[in-house]
């Protein structure tokens, strides 16, 4: 045996020591989180689990008081008394049915009906249904005898004639002689169970009987919360509280705990979003006799705190090794405190070289990045110069195209004219000068096609704002009648003229009249609105519709050649980039607001001008 032995055997002694004293003192650090982080989970979805039932409490107070007035406006119309004075009286019956039904309409209530004295339903808002409730006697249900009794009661059951849960509020009605009969309201309770499945927790309200009446759980419905004596249930079932079958004397929960500072609750089933531990919380409603009840998964919350606890574990375990990393280094100072000078000069020289290299690759990557986005940029350029080449091309060769049928069909227009007068017929000649008039804007446009195509001069040119607004209505006539669109315009008194080409203006308003037109297709209303502001600087033309409006995102590209929001096949995109040149060649602009579902606003702003206004003879 060497002499190195003994301290070779001491020194694995006391790290084997030492190791399992660190796997001790994680495991301790782990489970004191775990305890921590579980507790502090459960609290705080407690008080989380209290502020929602709270709010689910004021909801459902909120729905039932908004029908309170019900039975008491009821109980003191004047059609319900001459009902329960008169019951075999039946134009009195017809009158009170018309007046709970349309009563009903207004407010929204499950049923409103009218009960004699006796218990017999004399009048329903719901009598001309397969389910009317005319006729049945109710006198077995407690909220006609304690409203009987007391003047008013409130009730939760299952409707018996139209299968419906609901919460009855009854209302005595007195007459000179004594009682009359009860006004009861029904009150569907389905709006509250929606509005609990949307928030997605698990929630029940328990009655008197801790049988469940509403859940955002189907199958918990009409169950109690945990299973009932037989001998109960026969009791519970004489109510006909829960319809002819009664309710299911299946529990939802297994078993029931207190832990922690808090309630347990294990449901037992196959469903993994109702079944396993669950954190229980209940607020009481004494008004109803209900209690209000939230599951809260207990899963998400372990696993939390599993995760905390290892987070801990984990952390203990960093400043352990931290500590023996530390101790280690004492000791390798001391071993390499002679190499250290030399050790740090590589670093720093090595340091250098890597901080060279690091600047000489960023600007590398720099140029690349500016040398690609050039190149990307020159070839969209490329792109749109040629369609736009296309598009001159296109429109030049239309324009020549269609200007001598246009020609033609003038000069047989003309001919047409003649005659007529020849003739004498006096009905054709309106319709031949409208005729001439679309052929000239037909003409006109062809023109302004032919030398959209080369460059233009610049000429001033001063139009009529009024004129050119009626001239664009009278071309998108046809397509606003066919859409059902309906027009807000009036016409300013004096003429308002503006710096522009008469026939570029009217080219604008119809594209812009079109695009309205076109965005309020789906709208269930339809009105195009157009005004006129006109000012020292500036003349304002407004182009308003209530169509769905543009997403903000769209704004900045509306105005971009063959942008366009419609289907395929419904546009070009070449409508507003041609209409922003135009106002842009006149001294204008165009500008939009817009807000989703509400609509979208175009405003077509332009320089002001005199126009002579032709004096009428005396």
């Amino acid at each position: 045996m060497t002499p190195g032995n003994p301290w070779r055997s001491w020194r694995d002694r006391r790290q084997l020591i030492g190791t399992a004293a660190g796997l001790v003192v994680m495991a301790l650090v782990g489970w004191v989180a775990f305890e921590l982080t579980l507790t502090s989970a459960i609290r705080h979805a407690g008080e989380q689990a209290q502020r929602r039932l709270a709010l689910f409490d004021r909801t459902l107070e909120a729905i039932i008081e908004r029908f309170h007035y019900l039975p008491v406006a009821i109980s003191q119309a004047r059609e319900t008394r001459l009902a329960l004075e008169n019951p075999d009286d039946p134009e009195a019956v017809e009158a009170a049915n018309g007046f709970l039904s349309k009563l009903n309409e207004t407010a929204g209530a499950g049923e409103i009906f009218l009960m004699e004295d006796h218990g017999s339903v004399v009048a329903a808002s719901n009598w001309w249904t397969l389910t009317s409730l005319v006729g049945t006697n109710y006198s077995f249900r407690p909220y006609f005898a304690d409203a009987m009794q007391y003047g008013s009661a409130d009730y939760y059951a299952f409707g018996i004639s139209t299968n419906v849960p609901g919460y009855f509020l009854s209302q005595r009605v007195d007459g000179p002689d004594g009682p009359l009969g009860v006004a009861v309201t029904k009150i569907n309770l389905g709006e509250i169970e929606a509005t609990w499945w949307r928030s997605g927790e698990l929630i029940g309200i328990l009655d008197l009987n801790d049988v469940v009446i509403l859940s955002t759980r189907p199958d918990w419905r009409y169950r109690p919360l945990q299973t009932i004596p037989p001998a109960r249930v026969e009791d519970v079932s004489s109510q006909q509280r829960y319809g002819e079958r009664g309710i299911d004397n299946t529990g939802i929960i297994a078993d029931r705990w207190s832990s922690r500072g808090a309630e347990f609750a294990l449901i037992a089933g196959t469903d993994p979003e109702a079944s396993g531990y669950f954190l229980l919380q209940e607020l009481r409603l004494p008004k109803h006799g209900w209690r209000l009840m939230s599951f809260t998964p207990l899963a998400p919350l372990q696993a939390g705190a599993l995760t905390m606890a290892a987070a801990a574990a984990l952390g203990c375990a960093a400043l352990l090794l931290i500590v023996v990393l530390l101790v280690q280094r004492q000791r390798a100072i001391a071993q390499r405190l002679a190499e250290h000078d030399r050790l740090e000069q590589r670093v720093a020289e090595r340091t250098e070289d890597l901080h060279n290299m690091n600047e000489q690759l960023r600007a590398e990557i720099a140029e690349r990045v500016r040398a690609e986005r050039a190149e990307r940029e020159a070839q969209l350029g490329l792109v749109q110069a040629a369609k736009m080449a296309s598009l001159g091309q296109t429109l030049a060769g239309l324009a020549h195209e269609v200007s001598q049928p246009v020609a033609a069909l003038a000069t047989h227009i003309a001919s047409a004219r003649l005659l007529a007068e020849r003739r004498g017929d006096g009905e054709i000649a309106p319709i031949l000068t409208a005729m001439d008039k679309v052929v000239e804007r037909l003409s006109t446009l062809t023109g302004h096609l032919k030398t959209f195509a080369r460059k233009e001069t610049r000429t001033a040119m001063t139009a009529d704002v009024g004129t050119a607004i009626a001239n664009a209505l009278d071309l998108t006539d046809h397509k606003l009648r066919r859409l059902g669109v309906d027009v807000e315009y009036r016409r300013p008194r004096r003429p308002v003229g503006v710096a522009a080409n008469p026939v570029h203006l009217e080219q604008v308003l119809i594209n812009l009249i079109a695009n309205a037109a076109d965005a309020m297709e789906d709208a269930p209303v339809r009105v195009l609105s157009i005004g006129v502001t006109g000012g020292r600087e500036r003349v304002e033309i407004a182009v308003s519709d209530t169509g769905a409006g543009i997403p903000p995102s769209e704004i900045g590209n509306l105005f971009d050649p063959f942008y366009t929001t419609k289907q395929a096949g419904k546009g070009l995109g070449l409508g507003l980039s041609i209409s922003y040149g135009l106002v842009r060649d006149s001294g204008g602009a165009i500008a939009v607001r817009s807000r989703p579902h509400k609509g979208s606003t175009f405003t077509v702003s332009l320089p002001p001008a005199r126009i002579s206004i032709p004096k009428v003879p005396a």
